[in-house]
């Protein structure tokens, strides 16, 4: 039997966790046979709460993920169960097979084709258990909505689908906003897009992004006039105020923009990204940010300002 151990001590609660429940609907292994596994064969060794109940990290679920695929590739459980992480993934994932994220994106588009968003869940969430939050925004999510809008405007894809698939991902980059101890000691940032810019899948990427680089992401979701973003960051005390723009009127943005850089401290920040961006006439200084590597460093080197000022 797996020994009880805490999970309070400070090197395991910044990696998220996740319930029993969670992590069979993740894996796609029933909770009883999880917990015959556990039992019998020590597979993984979950954190405990004060009371008892299991608490699974990423890397507990990845090595779940490969010990299930395995299983599933017809070796026996009492001997997969004795093996490290390498020698799993060689049985689980032979080589040549392609690259996890990317082999990912047809089932997820298949499940998403058929209305199943409990199955792309599923697929997406263990997804998000393997890569963390940050990789999972960019190396998944980027990629998959990317391939959802070319289907969509190829026809391959029923808008119903296209619906439900950012239903989905909105779900699980919400979830994914949990603050580690490295955003907790950090600048805050609130998130946010202007009056008249609804899309927010970019805006879950960049705040995971950001919140990757030990910045503490202030997520307020879409559509917010300038006095109520002025108030937030007056409110958290936030060191920049970050807003993704795609396919708001470039005018009306504009004048957003130069309302807020007027109203804003001068030691807040105003970043803007999105792929609207090269239509809009930036006020002085403004930070442009290109891509999500710029966004990158931005907020690694709003935190070693931070610090400092510390």
């Amino acid at each position: 039997m797996a020994t009880q151990r805490s999970a309070e001590t400070p090197s395991e609660v910044e990696e998220m966790t996740y319930s029993v429940g969670a992590a069979a609907r993740i894996t796609g292994l029933s909770p009883e046979l999880l917990r015959a596994w556990e039992r019998r064969y020590g597979i993984v060794e979950p954190l405990r709460t004060e009371g008892g109940n299991r608490l699974y990290r990423g890397s507990d679920l990845e090595r779940l993920r490969l010990i299930k695929a395995a299983v599933d590739r017809g070796q026996r459980i009492s001997r997969v169960a004795r093996l490290d992480g390498e020698a799993l993934r060689e049985l689980a994932e032979p080589e040549g097979a392609a690259p996890r994220a990317t082999a990912l994106l047809d089932p997820v588009l298949d499940a998403l084709e058929r209305l199943d968003g409990p199955e792309a869940q599923r697929l997406l969430g263990m997804q998000l258990a393997t890569l963390g939050p940050s990789r999972f925004a960019r190396d998944l999510v980027v990629p998959l909505v990317g391939e959802m809008g070319e289907r969509w405007s190829e026809g391959r894809l029923e808008v119903a689908a296209e619906h439900l698939g950012t239903s989905v991902l909105r779900t699980l980059l919400g979830s994914a906003l949990q603050p580690n101890a490295l955003a907790l000691g950090g600048p805050r940032v609130v998130f946010s897009t202007p009056s008249g810019e609804r899309h927010e899948i970019g805006l879950h990427i960049a705040a995971l992004t950001a919140l990757g680089a030990g910045v503490l992401p202030i997520f307020l979701g879409p559509e917010l006039p300038v006095e109520d973003l002025l108030s937030a960051v007056e409110g958290s005390n936030a060191s920049a105020l970050a807003l993704s723009v795609v396919t708001a009127m470039p005018a009306q943005v504009d004048r957003t923009l130069a309302a807020l850089r007027a109203g804003l401290p001068s030691s807040c920040e105003l970043w803007v990204g999105g792929s609207g961006v090269r239509n809009l006439a930036l006020p002085p200084g403004t930070v442009d940010l290109a891509d999500l590597d710029a966004l990158e460093q931005r907020a690694a080197l709003l935190r070693i300002s931070h610090q400092r000022k510390s």
